[in-house]
């Protein structure tokens, strides 16, 4: 069986150990001779003031050094290894020609002593390492001193207080003293390597060998002839060396080892505050110390250095709609690319979210920036791996240079982040800092704070658009479109304050009310005796990643009464990517009767095994296909294979922002079902909708 280094050189120790052990038995005869002439009671006396020194660092080890970590284990040996080495010290001086030693009495007092250390020791180790081992307070140190003392003073009370002792009756219960001592030992052996036996580390395995010299000092001093015979001093000998292994053993587990568990803890605490714990990119909190550094830096050497800011384009619609693990191991490919693309990989940060920033050092001037900006763009023009697939994504950079666009950190963070923003507006592009930007980004937080109460002070109303059978002429569905009426700036449109709302969450409740008052408005249509015609609403992705989407959706149509075979509710082809949620998502939602589109359909990452898959009534060919379609061969061909493939799927097909006659003359030859576009209607408030909804209901009943 594979044994560790250490546990090896334990085993060598006990070979060593027996060694010694077994020599000293074979020499004895030439040990004793070369003994005669020595000074053995002064040698013992070295031997034991010496182990009383390593108890004393024992002490020391476990009453003062690194407290913070102080346990059960490493108090309770340090006030065990105090006693002991004090008992021993005064059976060293009660020992014949000692200072302590009195001739009336004998040496009884000094074997006492003796073996009242070695009964704490033995017996103590046992219980010791017997325990669990909790971290304790400070204050306990106070506690556990006492017992020393007691034990001290009462051993000494009573070994030195007694006028004679039963010599006979000391030298009857030595056996049972010499067996209990080492069976203590041996068991404290087998209880360490029981409790350890899956794992041994080094520190309890230095304990073990602390133990076997301990218990070979035992038997040693239990073959000699008493105080002072070479087989004691040898014992003596024994004992030091198990005193050292045990001061390194404790060493080892209770000081070192903790320490460098608090070190390692709290380098992985200074590396957490100045990392980011997925991408392990320096943060938010690193970078300003670095910005700052390189501004002091530029400020006295007159250089300059540049931030790039860059935010990843519609993270929050693949997070929505692929889930946020994915989000998560999309940000780390990302990262890893970052990294690569930087000369010096340090510079890269990650300062929330979607948001990274390269710092570039010592740059000549703007210009040079604005190239690195421009390779950060392209750098996306490859896909991002993740997991077995790819994925195409975009990037927006702001670019600010220090000192002409901010000679503050904050001043420049801000303003790199407003040159990113404007970036955006356009996405996969970069933005060099502009004065004019800080007024679009005012009005963009104007803007936002506005949306907040415009749903509660009634600022925003539904427009609707119809949707037209192109074969039979007339009417087949509606789709509610949201508008703002803002009293200050006017009607809004939605490509403003739509991306808004999804940035910051407000799309949910105004999606709901837009879902709401547009079931109510129909309902109220088919009240009034008008043909009941397919309302259509859009989902965003943040609406479909709500696990309660489909209870929604049925309180409304039971609140509203409008049955939902009438209601349409429009996706976007982004929600397909996440193909497990959304099956059962869509699932779910034909259960409750209403009718599944895919709006703007062409422009996303759809597929045709999706389509097959996914329980869809409709595709709406998006208008960028539809507007050329006369003069482009290209869009002309994708509507035409889009509306044959339809029509295999038995899919109904609806083509957006139809304009002129021709365009429905080219649909209608394409059999293309349905059409929606100004030319048939913009989008008008309901009461104007309503004449159209009844010159409708006329044509029917003519036409009928």
């Amino acid at each position: 069986m594979w044994i560790n280094r250490t546990e090896l050189k334990t085993v060598w120790t006990i070979v060593l150990a027996i060694a010694a052990f077994s020599g000293i038995q074979w020499g004895g005869g030439w040990l004793q001779a070369s003994f005669d002439s020595l000074d053995r009671y002064a040698i013992h006396l070295i031997l034991e003031s010496l182990a009383f020194a390593i108890c004393f660092a024992l002490l020391i080890l476990g009453w003062m050094v690194f407290v913070p970590t102080l346990c059960r284990h490493r108090l309770m040996t340090a006030a065990l290894f105090s006693a002991v080495g004090l008992l021993g010290l005064l059976h060293a001086i009660s020992a014949p020609s000692m200072p302590l030693y009195e001739g009336a009495v004998g040496d009884t007092p000094s074997i006492l002593l003796e073996w009242i250390a070695e009964w704490i020791g033995a017996i103590g180790l046992l219980v010791v390492f017997s325990l669990r081992n909790p971290i304790v307070k400070a204050q306990t140190r106070i506690l556990a001193i006492i017992p020393v003392l007691v034990t001290i003073a009462v051993a000494s009370a009573f070994v030195f207080r007694a006028d004679s002792w039963n010599v006979a009756a000391i030298e009857a219960i030595e056996p049972y003293q010499q067996a209990v001592a080492l069976l203590c030992y041996a068991a404290a052996i087998l209880v360490l390597l029981y409790r350890n036996r899956v794992e041994r580390p080094e520190s309890v395995l230095t304990i073990v060998q602390a133990l076997i010299w301990l218990l070979l000092s035992k038997l040693e001093k239990t073959l000699g002839s008493g105080i002072g015979s070479p087989q004691d001093l040898f014992g003596e000998c024994f004992k030091l060396i198990g005193y050292y292994f045990l001061l390194k053993g404790i060493y080892f587990v209770l000081i070192e080892e903790p320490y460098k568990r608090q070190k390692k803890t709290e380098a992985r605490i200074q590396y957490m505050a100045y990392h980011d714990e997925l991408t392990a990119l320096p943060n938010r909190r690193l970078f300003s110390e670095r910005v700052r550094a390189e501004m002091s830096r530029s400020l006295h050497g007159g250089g300059q250095f540049a931030l790039l800011w860059l935010d990843i384009d519609r993270f929050k619609t693949i997070n929505d709609s692929m889930g946020h693990a994915f989000g998560d191991r999309l940000l780390v490919s990302i990262s890893k690319r970052l990294t690569e693309y930087a000369d010096k990989p340090e510079n890269v940060f990650r300062l929330g979210g979607d948001e990274f920033t390269v710092l570039l050092s010592d740059i000549r001037d703007a210009d040079e920036a604005e190239r690195a900006a421009q390779r950060l763009v392209d750098l996306f023009d490859q896909p991002i791996k993740v997991g077995p697939s790819a994925f195409h994504i975009t990037g927006s950079v702001g670019v600010a240079v220090y000192p002409d666009d901010g000679r503050t950190l904050d001043l420049l963070l801000q303003n790199a982040d407003t040159a990113m923003y404007g970036a955006k507006e356009s996405r996969n592009g970069w933005k060099r800092y502009e004065t004019r930007m800080n007024l679009k980004a005012k009005e963009r937080l104007l803007l936002e704070n506005d949306l907040r109460i415009a749903l509660e002070l009634g600022q925003f109303h539904l427009v609707y658009q119809p949707l037209v059978d192109l074969e039979r002429d007339h009417l087949v569905g509606v789709e509610a479109l949201l508008r703002w009426r803002h009293p200050q700036k006017g009607e809004i449109s939605p490509v403003e304050f739509i991306p808004l709302c999804e940035e910051n969450g407000f799309i949910l409740p105004l999606g709901e009310w837009v879902l709401r008052n547009a079931c109510e408005q129909m309902k109220r249509w088919h009240d009034r005796g008008l043909p009941p015609i397919v309302l259509s609403v859009n989902l965003s992705i943040r609406q479909f990643r709500q696990h309660d989407l489909c209870a929604r959706i049925e309180k409304v149509l039971a609140e509203t009464g409008l049955a939902p075979q009438w209601l349409e509710l429009e996706i976007t082809e982004s929600i397909m990517a996440d193909v497990a949620y959304a099956t059962e998502m869509l699932k779910q939602l034909k259960k409750l009767g209403v009718r599944i589109s895919v709006d703007d359909f062409g422009t996303g990452y759809s597929s045709l095994y999706y389509l097959k898959r996914f329980p869809i009534d409709k595709l709406k060919i998006d208008r960028a296909f539809v507007g050329d379609v006369l003069t482009d061969r290209n869009d002309a061909a994708i509507v035409s294979g889009i509306s044959a493939m339809a029509r295999n799927l038995e899919l109904t097909v609806t083509a957006e922002g139809v304009e002129n006659e021709g365009q429905v003359a080219f649909l209608k030859q394409l059999k293309c079902q349905e059409a929606q576009g100004y030319y048939f209607s913009r989008p008008v408030p309901p009461e104007q909708f309503e004449s159209l909804y009844e010159q409708d209901k006329a044509k029917r009943q003519t036409a009928g």
